[in-house]
C-alpha cells in the first residue's frame, strides 16, 4: 500500500522500537524480532554519536521464524559497512531498508531483527525500526508516547 495524501505518517508506518544508549566495547546485542506478516517494507534507522577511539560498528539484519528468534539467520546483503572512528564516521546516520520478499518467507522466516556489534570502544548511538507499505491501516500506534498532528 502507499501512502496517501490524507494518511498520518504514524497511521501507515508502525514504530517497532526505538532505543538511545552508550553501547560499550564487546557489546554484541540482539534487537528484538518483530512479525513483518502486515508490512511490505521495514527500515532500520541508525543515528550514531561519538564512537570512541579506535572504535567500531557493524549492523545486520536478521530474520527467526517467531519472536524469540527460531532458527534467527542473517538477511543476506543487509549489513551497513563497518562504521569505524579512524574513518571519521561519527556522528552518521544509517539506514538498512527491507522489501519482505527479501526474507524467507518461504521458509517460515517472517520476523525481523538485527545484530548491533561494537568493538574496541564506546559508541553512542539512537535506534529506530519501522515497518510500513503496510496491508492493512491504520496500524498500532501504542509504541508512540505522543502523536501530534
Amino acid at each position: 500500500m502507499t501512502q496517501a495524501y490524507t494518511h498520518r505518517f504514524t497511521e501507515v508506518y508502525e514504530l517497532f522500537g526505538a532505543s538511545t544508549a552508550v553501547f560499550a566495547p564487546g557489546t554484541h546485542a540482539t534487537m528484538a524480532y518483530r512479525p513483518m506478516g502486515n508490512h511490505q517494507r521495514g527500515v532500520a534507522i541508525f543515528v550514531v554519536g561519538e564512537i570512541g577511539g579506535g572504535g567500531t560498528v557493524d549492523i545486520q539484519l536478521w530474520q527467526a521464524q517467531d519472536a524469540l528468534g527460531t532458527n534467527a539467520k542473517v538477511i543476506a546483503g543487509k549489513a551497513i559497512t563497518t562504521l569505524t572512528q579512524a574513518a571519521g564516521d561519527s556522528f552518521s546516520v544509517v539506514a538498512i531498508e527491507l522489501r519482505t520478499e527479501e526474507m524467507d518467507v518461504d521458509g517460515g522466516f517472517s520476523y525481523l531483527g538485527g545484530i548491533l556489534t561494537v568493538g574496541v570502544a564506546n559508541v553512542e548511538m539512537t535506534l529506530i525500526g519501522l515497518a510500513g507499505c503496510s496491508n492493512y491501516v491504520p496500524v498500532a500506534t501504542t509504541a508512540w508516547a505522543e502523536i501530534v498532528d
